[in-house]
């Protein structure tokens, strides 16, 4: 679709000048989109990895936790296991121009419990869920990033498109319909001319 311009020579040179600009920066988003399909593809590679890793972990820690639970009433857990303590620093970490945030654990306190009392199972069930904490935390970090990036990605995409189907077809057929009007009011004054030449030659 055209654009609603006057056809005159500055007109021209100002749509030349934004059809150059659209080129290159329809260019450079081609390339960011490539590296943020690259980016998101690598995350979800790592994702599914470290998901393998985590259900692995979690299953034996489910294991272990159901066996200890055979033996002992949950009211008696709860008493045996006082709450413990987590704190996590959250750190940005940047992934071309977008802020995912990293996540560490700061501390980690697992209350003091009777070993004479419990299970082994449970020992072991606490000392895996230590284990997976780091890996449950990475996971974390990939979950964001790959959802971080697939809105960047579509949001990417969507102003490919805009520049490659929209704006720039509407500048070139604006500058084809600029040089024409351009060229067409050229040969009138040219034919113009060549009246007024004959006119005066004749006198």
């Amino acid at each position: 679709m055209r654009l609603a311009v006057n056809p005159n020579r500055m007109e021209l040179l100002r749509l030349r000048r934004r059809l150059a600009l659209a080129e290159r920066g329809h260019k450079l988003l081609k390339d960011k989109l490539e590296e943020l399909m690259r980016r998101f593809l690598e995350t979800i590679r790592r994702l599914s990895e470290i998901q393998e890793r985590v259900s692995s972990k979690l299953r034996k820690i489910f294991v272990s936790f159901a066996l200890a639970r055979t033996r002992h009433p949950l009211a008696d857990l709860e008493r045996l296991l006082p709450e413990g303590k987590l704190v996590l620093e959250t750190k940005k970490e940047r992934i071309l121009n977008l802020s995912v945030p990293r996540f560490s654990v700061k501390t980690l306190e697992v209350s003091d419990y009777s070993l004479l009392n419990t299970e082994a199972e449970l020992d072991i069930g606490i000392k895996k869920t230590k284990e997976a904490l780091d890996d449950l935390l990475e996971m974390a970090k990939l979950w964001k990033a790959a959802e971080l990036l697939s809105s960047e990605i579509e949001a990417t995409r969507r102003r490919v498109n805009a520049l490659e189907h929209i704006l720039i077809p509407n500048i070139k057929e604006t500058i084809a319909y600029i040089s024409s009007r351009l060229e067409e009011i050229e040969r009138s004054y040219q034919v113009q001319l060549m009246r007024v030449k004959e006119i005066v030659r004749g006198h």
